[in-house]
């Protein structure tokens, strides 16, 4: 078989069809703590009753440490209110837990392991995702060009330099002309 760019389009477009099929085929499995798959919030939000004595991991926002209760977001925007007992940690209000625990009645979850995440963390995970991002794109950008004839990236024989990126660079240039 010829490798040219439509049968490079073809595999994408297979590739991603393929993806999507089995992001629906994954998002339609229901719990089942017996092959691990615990429920979550969505389940516990849905139909509490039907697991008591069954063990689930979920992930909340501590609203109150006295006792400690979290509020779980499930569905579109419906909240599920839970108090966690056995929890051997310091929360704080606003933080993210994490429980993994047995579903008792009244609403309650009697933790076997559980961990905080402080709110001030994800604010530094976004930067350095962010940094980082623009630190590989710029190392792309340097060192590799696409080929629109053959739909490939290749690279450059000699790397751009950052001033040959830059956006000031092109404006100084054009001012200057």
């Amino acid at each position: 078989m010829k490798d040219t760019p439509v049968w490079r389009l073809v595999g994408i477009v297979v590739l991603l069809v393929c993806l999507f099929g089995l992001m629906v085929w994954f998002g339609s499995l229901s719990a089942e703590p017996a092959v691990g798959a615990y429920p979550s919030e969505s389940e516990l939000g849905t139909e509490y009753d039907v697991w008591i004595g069954e063990e689930t991991s979920l992930t909340g926002t501590v609203v109150e440490t006295e006792p400690l209760t979290i509020v779980a977001e499930y569905g579109t925007g419906e909240k599920l209110r839970l108090q966690i007992v056995g929890a051997d940690l310091d929360a704080q209000r606003g933080d993210s837990l994490v429980v993994f625990g047995v579903v008792e009645e009244d609403h309650t979850i009697r933790a076997l392991n559980a961990y905080t995440t402080p709110a001030s963390n994800y604010l530094y995970m976004y930067v350095v995702s962010f940094l980082a991002g623009v630190w590989v794109l710029g190392r792309l950008i340097r060192t590799w060009r696409l080929d629109c004839e053959n739909w490939s990236l290749e690279p450059r024989t000699t790397p751009l330099k950052v001033s040959d990126i830059s956006i000031w660079s092109q404006k100084t240039e054009q001012h200057d002309a």
